[in-house]
């Protein structure tokens, strides 16, 4: 396995994931790759169109600020778990296809998500994101508890 994509929106489930993705590059010597996606934010879109556009675009700024923040929680837990080749990705879109994109794009051999992130409850027994990963996923997915 040359690169494992790990997927981290900052909640304790990702956490547990990012770790698990971690000690799995380490001992097969992959490199990590951590990926936040800004999703919709359980917001509607005519939420979004009634700002104006400076307040469009310090929504952007905190949101890349966030994302930024995220990755590199993400990526000091690698580096302690002893991770040597660490690469982070910020997008925006649809979580779980921005998701697959990613590893698609990157050339990613498995992919691992948590459970349950910070977002909406919408599923019985995972997480929207990781149900719809199970569903769609064409690589190996590891979905951590």
């Amino acid at each position: 396995m040359n690169r494992i994509l790990v997927a981290t929106d900052g909640s304790e489930g990702a956490d547990r994931a990012v770790d698990y993705a971690a000690r799995r590059a380490k001992a097969d010597g992959a490199e990590l790759l951590i990926v936040n996606v800004m999703g919709g934010y359980g917001l509607p879109d005519k939420v979004f169109l009634a700002f104006t556009n400076d307040q469009n675009v310090l929504l952007k700024e905190l949101l890349a600020s966030q994302s930024a923040a995220t990755l590199t929680t993400a990526r000091d837990r690698a580096r302690e778990a002893g991770v040597s080749t660490i690469v982070l990705e910020s997008r925006t879109g649809e979580v779980a296809q921005t998701i697959l994109d990613i590893a698609h794009e990157k050339k990613a051999d498995a992919i691992v998500v948590g459970k349950r992130g910070a977002g909406r409850v919408a599923g019985v027994l995972l997480g929207s994101v990781s149900q719809k990963l199970v569903s769609l996923s064409p690589l190996p997915l590891t979905v951590v508890p």
